[in-house]
């Protein structure tokens, strides 16, 4: 049975739903860390291996406050080395190095807790956190099609991001799961979808490929999309369960970074097993490129 929210959590879901004062403070940041991602990806190498440290060490921060309160250095301390080390790891193209780093600190630090919960939060927590960074710089550094994979899936995740947002507050309707998250309703999951889908079939087209291959990027917007907005869903479901609204307040009308990257968390790490298993679809899907 789906857990009930209490009057004040529905009151405050409605309240919500109508504000629009955090609206600019919103669309600001997002700018601003838009431009620094598309910079970071579009030169690659130490530019985008910083930029992925820099949110590790934010998550790594976020996660040691949620999870561990009463313990937060030294679970930040393990966090930090980590997904670092996975992040140094993953720029060399030594993936499997950088699962294997991850692992080795992740259970390491576990060892300090003493509920199989707690285990759990803290193994899990570094994995969840430091290996869909590690990721998504092998994937960039994936030849020849390694900046088409990530301006691809910025293009589908920004897009269902924003029209689920949208699409959540104007449309409204029957909410998803009231007991983990509030707010987010079956609309904006479709609108999101929806809009992800057509940032899918754009990108077939802007990177040049046959007609007959274009459905298929249609259908790839699609799955991303909705896989970024079950991502998003999931962290809900984390934070229900750690008892806080946002990661952190990091980010002027987002919250934290978990927050805002959770959609594109989820979403790399199902392009990452899609073009593992199958490597030879790129190279038909990415067409001439850019």
């Amino acid at each position: 049975m789906e857990p009930n929210l209490n009057a004040p959590d529905q009151a405050q879901a409605l309240r919500e739903r109508g504000d629009w004062s955090d609206l600019g403070a919103r669309i600001l940041s997002g700018l601003v860390l838009a431009s620094a991602g598309l910079v970071a990806a579009y030169f690659g190498g130490p530019w985008l291996a910083a930029a992925c440290g820099a949110a590790v060490v934010a998550m790594s921060y976020e996660w040691a406050r949620m999870s561990e309160p009463g313990a937060a250095t030294p679970a930040f301390a393990f966090l930090l080395a980590g997904s670092l080390g996975a992040v140094m790891f993953a720029s060399w193209q030594h993936l499997a190095y950088a699962f294997g780093w991850l692992v080795l600190c992740a259970f390491a630090s576990a060892a300090r807790r003493r509920t199989l919960t707690g285990v759990v939060e803290t193994a899990g927590g570094a994995i969840y956190i430091g290996f869909p960074a590690a990721l998504f710089l092998w994937l960039r550094d994936r030849a020849p099609e390694g900046l088409e994979t990530i301006l691809a899936l910025f293009a589908i995740i920004w897009a269902s991001d924003i029209f689920a947002y949208f699409g959540g507050k104007i449309l409204g309707g029957p909410k998803i799961a009231v007991g983990l998250s509030p707010n987010k309703t079956w609309s904006g999951i479709i609108t999101g979808t929806t809009a992800g889908a057509l940032a899918g079939y754009g990108c077939g087209v802007l990177f040049q490929v046959g007609s007959d291959l274009r459905a298929s990027w249609l259908i790839i917007g699609a799955i991303v999309a909705f896989t970024g907005l079950m991502g998003d869903l999931f962290e809900s479901f984390l934070k229900r369960h750690f008892g806080v609204k946002d990661a952190s307040r990091l980010i002027p009308g987002h919250g934290g970074v978990l927050d805002r990257i959770d959609s594109l968390m989820a979403a790399t790490l199902l392009v990452g097993a899609a073009l593992a298993f199958g490597p030879r679809a790129s190279a038909l899907l990415f067409g001439a490129g850019l």
